[in-house]
């Protein structure tokens, strides 16, 4: 993990227009919003777009044709919340402890998605664990599935600086 300062909403929009085919071949009512146009957080910029780009493309693929897909991201006490729901035949009540374990798939996870081995939210996970953050879903069987994650907030216009030595300071190898 190398933590820098970057726009999620960015990096939000940028996963969003990457998936525009997919989005407009299901016909889905895609909506974004974002707290400010730029919102600055401390993270791993790769790791947090494989994580994001994954929950995205998730909920591209288990939505309804013409449903909704919405990504909201927004900063509530120094924390920036990512949130992607869509409409779909979401998760079954029974199912929501396991779809963060290594290999997990749900029946009907595996019935749609015929190609994907169950590691993919397991990875999200371990990503956002390492990062000392937290990530949760909510879902309604046969109606919806709305994955959140947390990530810490820098405030704008603040550059987030590493110390530097100075002479007579004592380097730890």
């Amino acid at each position: 993990i190398v933590k820098a300062n970057f726009d999620i909403c960015e990096m939000a929009r940028e996963i969003i227009i990457s998936l525009e085919q997919q989005l407009d071949a299901k016909k889905l009512d895609v909506m974004f919003e974002c707290d400010r146009d730029n919102m600055t957080v401390f993270a791993d910029k790769d790791a947090i777009h494989q994580v994001l780009y994954n929950i995205c493309q998730n909920a591209q693929k288990f939505s309804y044709e013409k449903g909704k897909y919405l990504v909201k991201i927004i900063e509530k006490d120094k924390k920036v919340f990512v949130s992607v729901y869509n409409e779909g035949p979401g998760i079954a009540k029974e199912e929501l402890p396991n779809v963060f374990d290594r290999f997990y798939k749900s029946d009907k996870s595996r019935g749609l998605d015929k190609t994907g081995v169950g590691l993919g939210l397991y990875i999200v996970k371990t990503i956002i664990d390492a990062h000392g953050e937290e990530i949760w879903v909510d879902s309604v069987y046969q109606e919806y599935c709305e994955f959140v994650f947390t990530l810490t907030s820098v405030k704008e216009g603040v550059e987030l600086r590493l110390p530097t030595l100075r002479k007579g300071d004592k380097q730890n190898n």
